[in-house]
């Protein structure tokens, strides 16, 4: 016949599987006040290997939650960050952008027509490419750089589209 001792054993052992419960649920908080109870009902039982046992587990339980905070904290941060990162290169390139329309607002109109006409020429010569007629592809790219260096230095400076082009004119002929 079952004691009133063998009762709270028993209420004891259910308060403990329930506390591994809610750390499976990730309620650490709760999982903690329920191991409180289950030393309290093993006190009064005189078990000091699972009061050891419990406090253990609460301690273990105490250090995660700070780890999780200070997880927490460093992600935080990391994130934000990596938006201010973002948020940088974001404004860095609408400036770039802003500069370029500004420096084509002040093109004369036959360099804006210039510009107009190796965008369309680069574009026919992508799809070219794509089909694989590179002796016209590379012809259009030759003909695209003929116009950058036509463009005078002093009105835009097209250096960097130039060593782009004659790096694809490159890598064609060596793919031909």
């Amino acid at each position: 016949m079952p004691g009133p001792y063998d009762e709270l054993e028993k209420e004891a052992e259910n308060l403990e599987r329930q506390s591994k419960e809610e750390f499976n649920n990730k309620n650490f908080i709760s999982a903690i006040s329920l191991l409180e109870e289950t030393k309290e009902i093993y006190s009064k039982l005189g078990f000091q290997g699972k009061i050891r046992m419990i406090t253990q587990r609460i301690a273990q339980l105490k250090n995660l939650i700070k780890y999780e905070k200070q997880d927490t904290v460093v992600r935080t941060r990391g994130e934000a960050e990596f938006q201010q990162r973002v948020g940088d290169v974001l404004e860095e390139r609408e400036q770039v952008i802003e500069k370029k329309i500004s420096e084509q607002k002040i093109l004369p109109p036959e360099m804006k027509i210039k510009l107009e006409q190796i965008g369309m020429i680069e574009e026919k010569a992508e799809k070219e490419e794509k089909l694989g007629k590179i002796s016209r592809v590379i012809g259009r790219y030759e003909y695209i750089l003929e116009i950058f260096k036509s463009i005078p230095k002093e009105v835009m400076n097209f250096s960097n589209e130039i060593n782009r082009i004659e790096k694809k004119i490159l890598t064609l002929r060596q793919n031909q």
